[in-house]
């Protein structure tokens, strides 16, 4: 299980993370949501940029570690966000 939904379970608070690309830019999100989508975890994050939109990233598991690579999948972000829509959509507005 996530690090990231471990975190959320143990605080139930809202919470941001820093993740830092292959580049070494680093960028702040805020935490939504963890969706399993084929066998597979993915960490829904909304940029803090305020640009309205979410960042979906796969999670993966290497030597004991918890990584995070954007996924760029066309079909996977759609059927993760549909997911994730479907989720929590008491939870947010999403027209």
């Amino acid at each position: 299980m996530s690090d990231l939904l471990n975190q959320l379970r143990d605080d139930e608070l809202d919470f941001t993370v820093k993740i830092t690309d292959t580049d070494g830019i680093t960028a702040e999100y805020e935490f939504l949501d963890i969706v399993n989508y084929e066998d597979t975890e993915y960490a829904v994050l909304d940029p803090m940029d305020g640009e309205g939109y979410v960042d979906i990233f796969r999670i993966i598991y290497m030597n004991g570690k918890e990584h995070y690579r954007r996924e760029t999948d066309g079909d996977i972000l759609e059927r993760v966000f549909d997911i994730f829509r479907i989720k929590n959509e008491d939870e947010f507005d999403f027209e």
